[in-house]
């Protein structure tokens, strides 16, 4: 359905998919390489399994909108990472 935008008409068909305009919807924000920085960083383990629990808790929150279920290896990665941290402190 056409959208009218400054007085000139937008169709969503035309619209650049990937662009500026484009909407995150359920978009990842945490990826396998932020879990590794977070994993190999020089911070503290507590810290780092502080932020690592937090990330896991926001894609667990999400993962009920993850149809596809591309969630579920970061979750996976991230009990690893977990599992590895807390065997040191």
């Amino acid at each position: 359905m056409p959208v009218e935008k400054n007085g000139s008409i937008i169709d969503p068909v035309d619209a650049q998919v990937g662009g500026d305009a484009d909407l995150d919807g359920i978009a990842q924000t945490i990826t396998a390489d932020d879990i590794n920085a977070v994993l190999l960083s020089p911070r503290p383990v507590e810290q780092r399994l502080e932020t690592l629990k937090s990330m896991r808790s926001e894609l667990e929150a999400r993962s009920d909108a993850d149809f596809g279920k591309e969630m579920t290896p970061l979750i996976n990665d991230l009990d690893a990472a977990i599992d590895q941290l807390s065997e040191r402190s």
